[in-house]
Parts: C-alpha cells; structure tokens; sequence
C-alpha cells in the first residue's frame, strides 16, 4: 500500500513542477530571477505522470490477477473502471504532449508553450475525472476538483520551480509583484472549492467524528500541516518583500525551497487520503474496517458508533495549543533572526504535532 501513496506523491510532483515550468516560461525575464530549466525537466514531469498515475490501475490489477491473468486482468481493468479509461486517455494525451516537447521548440516558442499548457489543462481534466469527488457528485465534482487541483499545483509549481532552479534572486521585487497575486488567488480557490469537496463525502458536523477512520485522520493531518505552510508563506510573500523595500540583506530562495517541502508533506497527507475510503457513512465503515489505527491509540476503549465520541478540551490539549503557537512564533523569531531555514521547518513541524496531539488527547 505504501508504494501507492509514493506514487500520488510523486504524481502530484510531477504535475507541479511541469505547471510551475510552463508558466515560469510565459513570464517576462524582467519578473523573475534566473531560472535555469530545459526541456528534460518537462520531458520527465510527463513520464512521471504517465508513470505514476498507473498506480491505482495497478493497485485493482493486483485483486483480479490471481483469478483472470495479467493481461486480462489489465484490459478489464481498463474497460470496466473510470480509473483505468481514465489512465489509457492520459497515456495517449501524455504521448502526444512529450512528441510536442522532444521535436518541437517549446521553451523558444510562445505559441507552443501555451500549446503545451492546453495539454497539461487536458491532462488536469483526466485526473479529476478519475477522482472520488466526480464518482460521488458527477459534474460539480468534476468541476471543483479541476478547479482545487489547478490552483493547488499552480501555486506549488511556481514555488517549486522558482524555489529550486533559481540561480539567483535577482528581480525578486518584480517576482513577488505578481506572484503574492496570483497565490493569494490560488488559495482563495484551494479553501473555497476545497469545503465544497469536502462537503460531498463528510457532513461538516461529522468532522471530528472522522477521526475515528483512516479518512478523517488523513484529513485531519492535511489540515493542520496547512497552518506552517501558511506562516512561511507570509514569511515568502510579505515580510521578506518588506525587508527587501527596506533594502535590507535577505536571502529568499532557502525560505522559498522550504516553503516548498512543506508543501509536499501536504501533498503526502493528500495522498494518503485519496486512496481512503471515502466516509459516507461513518458507523458503517468503522463495522466493516474498524477503527484508525492512530485513532485507537488515543482513544481508551472500544468503539463502534461515532455517537461514542466527545470531543472535551482538557488541561493537556490547551496546554499543547500553547506550545504549538509558542512553535509558530518561534518560526517567525527564526526569519527575523536569520536563523537556518531549518530551525524554522522543525518548529513547522512540532506545532503541527502539538495541534494533532492536543486534538486527539481531548477525545473522550
């Protein structure tokens, strides 16, 4: 099961990187820094998404391979699941998009650049379709997870490229004049549209209840490594551009590569909760599956209705939230400091732990 969630994880990497390369390559050299990229880079992102979104084909090829054979096992898969149409179309869009990038000049060429985001957009719109949220709720899910999808690896793609083939900071003002733009958009579009999924598979009311399923961890868990994620996006996006008005000495790339990282332990969240169950029914799927496994360390004793759970914030919880805004205002004490980027990532880290901990210590 873990290579499956590597395989998301990298599949969402490769999608990022590829949108992040693409418009990185719309954009004028006088509104970024020095980036170094060539054509092998987009090459390997549409591979990795060949690659990578075969996993959960492969995944149901595995159920019915002892009983039909690989290659009949294979074509039923194909034929018989959205998931395995879903892969054969991205296979030949996939083809003809690297064809386009190995013979043609796409990174000279604006109009094949844009081109080539019409492919990625194609792409995009496979990928939602093969999603739970258009199983469950049809077009509007279609129409949210495309729009959830493209903002999150819009904003994470630019991050990424910029973060990581920078060879300097040059233009940084002039990069941060449109980007703090464009990735306050893309967040408005995230958290909009990602309430509106999250209300197709889980009643608002019921969400601490989830917890008590590998779904509502995982959700749970995506959710609070969001709050580092957004400190070191206001370190990135404002403080940084305001010492750099003030013409003071500041190195933004280490902050923007570790910006970057924490967006993908987010990504590694999202792919632990897109190959769970998703909970329709709560007591219904803790009858078939049981209970989390970190849901069960926690709570003390025997569980097999959510009406069971109560949520009661103890001495402890509240004295784990303090330790965890303590963690976020050392974060920020780091940048001011001009501390290692890594002092800041830990402390990212312990306050998201300090959350979870104090969350699940107030179950009852």
């Amino acid at each position: 099961m873990i290579w499956v969630y590597i395989s998301e994880l990298l599949l969402y990497l490769s999608f990022s990187i590829l949108t992040g390369t693409l418009i990185i390559q719309l954009v004028p050299k006088s509104l970024k820094p020095t980036i170094l990229l060539n054509k092998r880079i987009v090459q390997l992102s549409i591979i990795g998404i060949m690659v990578f979104s075969a996993a959960p084909v492969l995944r149901l090829v595995q159920i019915f391979y002892k009983d039909q054979g690989l290659l009949e096992a294979m074509l039923n898969v194909i034929r018989s699941f959205e998931v395995g149409r879903a892969w054969s179309l991205t296979v030949v869009i996939a083809l003809f998009f690297f064809l386009l990038v190995t013979f043609f000049p796409v990174f000279q060429n604006r109009k094949l650049t844009i081109l080539s985001m019409a492919y990625l957009f194609a792409l995009i719109l496979v990928f939602a379709w093969a999603s739970h949220s258009t199983s469950i709720a049809n077009w509007s899910g279609f129409v949210f997870h495309t729009l959830h999808y493209a903002a999150v690896i819009t904003w994470v793609g630019i991050l990424l490229v910029v973060g990581w083939f920078s060879i300097d900071s040059r233009n940084w003002l002039q990069f941060l004049s449109w980007f703090t733009s464009v990735a306050v958009i893309c967040l408005m579009f995230i958290f909009g549209s990602g309430i509106i999924l999250m209300q197709f598979v889980l009643d608002t009311k019921d969400y601490g209840n989830a917890w008590a399923i590998p779904y509502g961890q995982a959700l749970l868990i995506k959710h609070l490594l969001i709050l580092p994620v957004l400190i070191f996006a206001f370190i990135n996006g404002i403080w940084a551009k305001r010492k750099l008005e003030q013409k003071e000495k500041v190195n933004p790339l280490p902050w923007v590569k570790v910006e970057s990282v924490a967006l993908l332990l987010v990504f590694a969240a999202t792919a632990v909760l897109g190959q769970q169950e998703p909970p329709l029914n709560i007591d219904q799927t803790l009858l078939n599956n049981g209970p989390s496994a970190l849901f069960d360390f926690f709570y003390a004793g025997t569980i097999d209705t959510v009406e069971n759970i109560q949520i009661n914030f103890s001495n402890i919880s509240v004295i784990l939230f303090i330790l965890s805004a303590i963690f976020a205002l050392i974060m920020l004490y780091a940048f001011k400091m001009r501390a290692s980027t890594v002092v800041s990532f830990v402390m990212g880290l312990l306050c998201t732990l300090c959350l979870y901990l104090g969350f699940m210590s107030s179950i009852q």
